[in-house]
């Protein structure tokens, strides 16, 4: 793990701090963006793929969360999503931060949101992975020699008949999955106030 990455598996929670900072001001500062030189169409299809990716990362996130919601690190997560990819959580988060930048019309935050997860997050989940060898031992050994880190294998999938969850922490796991489509209102918000003047354009 290089250093660059170590220190930001360690300050993933600053960084990701300092990222929606700068969102905002992009936000607050900037009008939509489009892809310049292209068909309106193209845009048009851009803005609907962001909107299906913010859709099926908020439903992704949620039904991950009801298979670890109150038992993460207390014992091994392997069904559902977690049946055909080891991070399903994260591959969640990439899709909801890619749809997010297109649904706000900004293009460019959407490649810049997906550099962010494609250049960090390794490093991250390759934390977690150690940490997980530590607790789990060869159960979690087996199950990473099984399982994908990143593409999805559908053939491995399994569900148990039912799953015990704490609601406490669904509550808080399906909030935490709202946040793509909260930050998403906001930023539509934002934009009436600068279609009504109400906001100045700095850029």
């Amino acid at each position: 793990m290089s250093v660059l990455g170590q220190h930001f598996a360690h300050h993933r929670i600053a960084w990701s701090r300092v990222v929606i900072g700068g969102m905002l001001v992009i936000a607050l500062f900037t009008p939509p963006g489009e892809f310049s030189g292209v068909p309106s169409w193209v845009n048009d299809l851009a803005e609907m793929l962001g909107y299906a990716l913010l859709v099926v990362a908020t439903l992704w996130r949620i039904w991950c969360a009801l298979f670890i919601a109150g038992t993460k690190n207390g014992e091994l997560a392997a069904g559902g999503p977690y049946s055909v990819v080891r991070n399903p959580l994260y591959i969640g988060n990439f899709l909801g931060a890619i749809g997010f930048g297109f649904a706000v019309e900004q293009p460019l935050l959407a490649l810049a949101l997906g550099a962010v997860f494609a250049l960090g997050y390794p490093a991250v989940i390759a934390q977690e992975e150690a940490n997980l060898t530590r607790i789990f031992g060869d159960r979690y050994r087996e199950y990473c020699a099984r399982v994908p880190r990143w593409l999805p294998d559908w053939s491995l999938y399994i569900e148990p008949e039912l799953v015990t969850v704490s609601p406490r922490h669904v509550r808080k796991a399906i909030l935490d999955a709202m946040w793509f489509l909260w930050a998403f209102g906001l930023w539509e918000f934002v934009e009436e106030l600068h279609k009504l003047h109400l906001l100045p354009t700095l850029f």
